[in-house]
C-alpha cells in the first residue's frame, strides 16, 4: 500500500532542516566567515501580561544564517524525493 506525503511530513522535515542547518551553520561559522552573518527577525523585548494570579510573557524571534537556508533547501528537496 502506497502512503501519500502529507503536510505533517513537510512540516517535520522543515523543522528538522531548520534546526540542523542552524546548528551546522553556527559550528561552521568559526571556520568559514560567510556563515557568521546572521539575520534576526522578531521582537526585541517580551510582551508581559500580569493578571495578579498568573504572569505571562510572550516573545517570538527567529535567527537565520546561511546554514538555516541550506537546511531549508535540503528539507524541501528531500520532501519531494521521498516516495
Amino acid at each position: 500500500m502506497k502512503r501519500s506525503k502529507g503536510l505533517g511530513t513537510l512540516f517535520f522535515l522543515l523543522i528538522v532542516g531548520l534546526l540542523l542547518g542552524g546548528f551546522v551553520g553556527d559550528f561552521i561559522a568559526k571556520y568559514v566567515q560567510v556563515f557568521s552573518y546572521q539575520q534576526k527577525i522578531g521582537m526585541s523585548s517580551p510582551i508581559n501580561i500580569d493578571l495578579n494570579f498568573v504572569k505571562i510573557s510572550f516573545m517570538l524571534a527567529f535567527k537565520f544564517n546561511l546554514g538555516t537556508v541550506l537546511g531549508l533547501i535540503i528539507a524541501i528537496f528531500s520532501y519531494y524525493k521521498v516516495k
